[in-house]
């Protein structure tokens, strides 16, 4: 038994535990939102490493289904809940909604994927580590920026939904299956572009490069533009806001730290100078979205709409 693996499976299994408690507290749809993100992760973990091959995962963790480490679900389901909470309070309107989560997810993940490979977490196959982004294909980032909105399209929608007819809240337990078709779809453009613009091993930076600047552009305009909703959605989130940000200041603190242990904040000063400049970022985005949904209708723009 690897104890730095034990160690984050317990973690991750209390912030997840007090994130169902929370949920259920809220009422039935926060918790069954929950529960299938956890599903949606543990769904695409497995099957991503049955038709892709193209990573693996440590087998020192305690607790797997088949491939996929329930750890990983877990964290998954904590990162997708926390970024739909953080984005609702923001008053990001439902058409963008899903492009910001995306954008908050993605901003966890450039961050830790490459540390988390040199901890022996997972391994990326036919990769070197000088190769792609430090060890991690452009292919991952790219999937990683459609992961979370095709869970929290679906998931919104049926939010929606479900406030006239409160029995298709249920329906949320299928959400998975959808969500990554969804997710599978929008590879296909990925793959097909990959070899004819970068055959290396990993490549494909420039593809993933265009399409974050297009997401961020989106969020940018979602956040600060006029286009708004009313910031809030407490009363139908799945976290509370204050868990959502503190998982993400535990992922940060915890592969932060992993990597000046490493010793990759002199090795790898780039990789360590994002890694501290993304948790840096966490401070005002917080600030923003206690401000935003504590104020109410103090914080509307100008032009402030209702709906999608």
């Amino acid at each position: 038994m690897n104890p730095l693996h034990l160690v984050l499976e317990l973690g991750a299994a209390a912030f997840f535990v007090l994130a169902a408690w929370l949920a259920l507290r809220r009422g039935r749809l926060p918790f069954l939102e929950l529960v299938s993100a956890a599903i949606f992760g543990l769904l695409l973990e497995q099957a991503n490493q049955i038709i892709f091959e193209t990573y693996e995962y440590s087998p020192e963790f305690t607790l797997a289904i088949d491939r996929a480490p329930v750890v990983i679900g877990l964290t998954w389901a904590l990162i997708i809940a926390g970024v739909m909470r953080i984005t609702d309070a923001l008053g990001v309107r439902r058409r963008y909604a899903p492009v910001v989560d995306s954008v908050l997810a993605i901003s966890l993940d450039l961050a830790f994927d490459a540390v988390a490979i040199r901890m022996g977490l997972w391994t990326w196959r036919d990769i070197g580590l000088e190769q792609g982004w430090f060890g991690v294909p452009a292919g991952n980032f790219y999937a990683w920026l459609f992961v979370t909105p095709a869970f929290s399209v679906l998931t919104r929608w049926l939010r929606e939904a479900s406030r006239t007819r409160p029995m298709l809240e249920w329906l949320q337990l299928v959400v998975p299956m959808p969500a990554f078709a969804l997710l599978f779809a929008s590879m296909i453009p990925f793959t097909i572009l990959k070899p004819l613009t970068d055959r290396e091993p990993g490549g494909g930076l420039l593809l993933f490069a265009l399409a974050l600047i297009a997401f961020v552009g989106v969020s940018g305009w979602a956040v600060w533009g006029p286009d708004r909703g009313r910031a809030d959605g407490a009363a139908e989130a799945i976290l509370d806001l204050r868990l959502a940000f503190a998982t993400r200041l535990a992922i940060h603190v915890v592969f932060l730290a992993t990597l000046v242990w490493l010793g990759l904040a002199t090795s790898e000063p780039i990789l360590f100078a994002v890694a501290v400049a993304l948790l840096l970022a966490e401070g005002p985005l917080a600030v923003l979205a206690s401000r935003r949904s504590g104020g109410g209708g103090r914080w509307a723009p100008a032009r402030v709409t209702v709906g999608a």
